[in-house]
């Protein structure tokens, strides 16, 4: 997570739901390591953070200042380095997320998308970098960095992420005035949602056609069919991922095709 913003205890609670145990979370921010816990807690409104799977590594910086990026050093509560560091191109995925400490600060939500985008450019420029240099060395099994997602707080921010080349970002606002809305029309809605945002409950997956189909016995299928034997599993079919074309090759896969 690179800034800080309220709400960042649920965040990180919800997160460890969802990933393997052992699992590392980067927080990167300006906010003193010793006041993080505390922040955590909501000064004292919320139960300390119990994770299972998560282990948390902080880091001090600037999430706009290039030289504090390119190389992030994680340092205990005290605020010592710990000697523990990581490279932008070794993370599994990077959430920039609107920072709080700006806001506190007087700054407005154009302002807040405009740290958030440079943050994002930044971290792209130097994840391009360090991997044009693993290639000049001559290392092996070299992966793709993975691509920032950054969290955008104004809508009319969204013209820009084309230029900076975001391949992916959050409008939270608006997924929070659109929860809001549904639920002040249908408060059932709640629960359909509950069921959907939370690691408990249904969740999206790319299964295996071999699920559903004996590709032994079967070669040509429908995918009304599909959809039929998914149910008798109490499962719901809404896509699919053409057999020519590997995960990432399939950016966009065919949802409820006709």
């Amino acid at each position: 997570f690179c800034g800080w913003r309220r709400g960042m205890a649920d965040m990180i609670k919800q997160l460890d739901e969802y990933v393997e145990k052992g699992s590392e979370l980067w927080l990167f921010n300006m906010v003193p390591a010793k006041e993080r816990a505390v922040l955590l807690k909501d000064k004292g409104n919320k139960e300390e953070l119990e994770l299972e799977n998560l282990k948390i590594c902080n880091v001090v910086g600037n999430p706009v200042i290039r030289r504090d990026l390119n190389y992030v050093r994680a340092v205990d509560d005290g605020g010592k380095e710990t000697g523990q560091a990581i490279t932008l191109d070794q993370f599994n995925s990077i959430l920039i997320l609107a920072d709080a400490v700006a806001i506190e600060n007087g700054a407005n939500m154009m302002s807040c998308d405009s740290r958030s985008l440079s943050s994002l450019l930044i971290i792209q420029d130097i994840q391009k970098k360090l991997y044009e240099e693993r290639k000049k060395l001559g290392e092996q099994d070299i992966q793709l960095p993975c691509s920032p997602i950054s969290e955008i707080l104004d809508s009319r921010t969204k013209s820009l992420l084309a230029v900076a080349n975001c391949k992916g970002y959050i409008m939270s606002n608006q997924i929070i005035s659109s929860v809001i809305a549904q639920v002040s029309e249908e408060k059932d809605i709640n629960i359909v949602l509950r069921e959907i945002l939370t690691a408990d409950g249904s969740e999206t997956y790319i299964r295996s056609v071999s699920r559903f189909v004996d590709l032994k016995k079967e070669s040509e299928m429908s995918f009304w069919d599909i959809s039929l034997r998914a149910r008798q599993l109490r499962e719901v079919v809404i896509g699919f991922k053409p057999e020519n074309m590997d995960y990432k090759q399939a950016a966009h896969l065919i949802i409820n095709p006709p």
